[in-house]
């Protein structure tokens, strides 16, 4: 809050990360590299998360199924962590913008290729190493690290608990997931004990402890887990005013278009006449009720009962208008023939 008294909107810093995309049984993994086009290899497609700007650049020999994978994972990042302000790039290998050199280089001013052709360095056996989760636990006077057993290291979002603080050691990120419901002595122990398990190890210069708050988790975090927030499905085939009419998931829009009234009274059998005599008796019955009804008129905030008998020509100014609407059976005639004499029909209201 400022000295004025009024909230202050500050810019959120984000911090320039470079990802290379592999396969994997439950979807991709992202593995975190140097941001430096030393890195860029053309067997692989590499995400480039500069916050406000994320590029995707497809090398020349990658596989069609990872552009895709790593297409669907950019709109991702936009849609649930920068709320759609992004603006996204992708491009081939020799069709980089400027801005994409200028990322990668040291001093963010080289906006030109490097001279060095781009190759393939990355080896052929490379598996990426096992994550190790930890639970932050509080022991008769000291902390507890104990490493949680997950079957088949094949994680699952099931295994966070909301009452407990997890540490997620992936070597070249250190993730501390927060639960809503645990308690805030846990939470401080569990930002010194990943400080202390990052400096255990001699880690990369791009390694970083990131915190993880339950419900607001990064989509890299997620990769981690097996069937957690699956891709979104976007059609790459609309234009953007189609996607800002409809929206992005036409089942959706289409369930919104049914029609909600219901017409199974259209559609039922014909109901059975009612007999004579119970007819006869409703009609009794109703014309009684009419017969005690009393007229009220609303004036002020009462209702004012109106005179049985009053004389309306002796003072004009009193007349109103007044509707009483009402059903009346009315028996006629059986014997009467109305088409000879039209005069003798009447309008009952």
């Amino acid at each position: 809050i400022s000295m004025s008294g009024f909230y202050t909107v500050e810019e959120v810093e984000y911090t320039t990360r470079l990802y290379r995309i592999h396969e994997a049984v439950h979807g991709i993994h992202l593995e975190a590299v140097a941001c430096e086009h030393q890195s860029l290899d053309t067997r692989y497609v590499f995400l480039l998360d500069a916050g406000l700007r994320i590029m995707v650049w497809y090398g020349k020999n990658c596989k069609n199924v990872l552009k895709s994978k790593a297409r669907l994972m950019a709109e991702r990042i936009n849609k649930n962590e920068r709320k759609g302000k992004a603006v996204i790039h992708i491009f081939c290998q020799g069709e980089e913008p400027a801005v994409f050199w200028e990322t990668l280089s040291e001093d963010g001013d080289n906006e030109t290729p490097p001279p060095q052709p781009i190759g393939e360095h990355v080896p052929d056996n490379f598996k990426a190493l096992v994550p190790r989760l930890y639970t932050v636990g509080l022991g008769m006077g000291y902390l507890e690290l104990p490493q949680v057993e997950v079957p088949g290291n094949k994680m699952k979002q099931e295994i966070l608990n909301t009452k407990n603080v997890y540490i997620l050691d992936c070597y070249s990120d250190l993730f501390v997931w927060v639960g809503k419901k645990s308690t805030r002595l846990v939470r401080v122990a569990a930002l010194k004990l990943s400080s202390e398990l990052f400096n255990m190890l001699i880690r990369p210069e791009y390694a970083m402890v990131i915190s993880q708050s339950e419900g607001t988790e990064s989509q890299v975090f997620k990769t981690k887990f097996i069937g957690w927030d699956d891709v979104i499905g976007v059609d790459f085939t609309r234009t953007a005013q189609s996607v800002q009419r409809t929206g992005a998931d036409l089942q959706k829009w289409a369930k919104k278009q049914e029609t909600k009234i219901d017409l199974t009274a259209l559609f039922q059998g014909r109901q059975p006449p009612m007999p004579q005599e119970e007819a006869a008796r409703l009609a009794e019955d109703w014309n009684e009720d009419l017969e005690k009804m009393e007229a009220f008129v609303f004036e002020g905030k009462k209702f004012v009962k109106l005179p049985e008998e009053e004389d309306w020509n002796e003072d004009p100014e009193k007349m109103e208008a007044f509707v009483f609407e009402g059903k009346k059976f009315v028996k006629l005639p059986e014997e009467e023939d109305w088409n000879e004499d039209p005069e003798k029909m009447e309008a009952f209201v």
